[in-house]
């Protein structure tokens, strides 16, 4: 048996198509686990988008006039804002702070000022709990800020 070049040819053209074979697996098993990784990733910012994110923090309006601003900072709206104060429950004894609550609803960017009352012997840290509902679920969060 003598060998020719056409079958010299022929092992290395099927060599050749045996590695772009296993090539195109390679590169296909690379591109489905990628395409999982971007619907991964879409679902996530879709999620985000629907979220509410509230936060808080004390705000000096003058000389001696403080407020507590209840903010959303997330891509969806807030809805059904519940606050509960842990600690520093002198700061808020303000009327009309109670009758805010449950709040309706914060759209993204707005927030709800309250008054608060800050003089020498008042606490200078309120802890307080925020819940709300949202189209992701909901969400609660407890939050320690400083009055100075």
């Amino acid at each position: 048996m003598e060998v020719t070049v056409s079958d010299v040819m022929a092992v290395a053209a099927f060599g050749l198509s045996a590695f772009a074979l296993w090539r195109q697996r390679k590169s296909d098993d690379l591109a489905r686990h990628l395409n999982q990784l971007l619907i991964q990733k879409e679902m996530g910012e879709t999620v985000a988008a629907k979220k509410g994110e509230l936060s808080t923090n004390f705000v000096n309006t003058g000389k001696s006039s403080y407020q507590f601003r209840i903010y959303n900072r997330g891509k969806g709206s807030a809805r059904n804002i519940r606050f509960e104060i842990l600690d520093g429950e002198d700061l808020f004894r303000v009327a009309g702070t109670a009758e805010k609550f449950p709040y309706p609803s914060l759209e993204p960017h707005q927030a709800i000022n309250l008054p608060v009352r800050v003089h020498m012997q008042s606490p200078r840290r309120a802890t307080v709990k925020l819940a709300w509902d949202d189209d992701a679920g909901g969400g609660e969060k407890t939050i320690t800020d400083d009055v100075f």
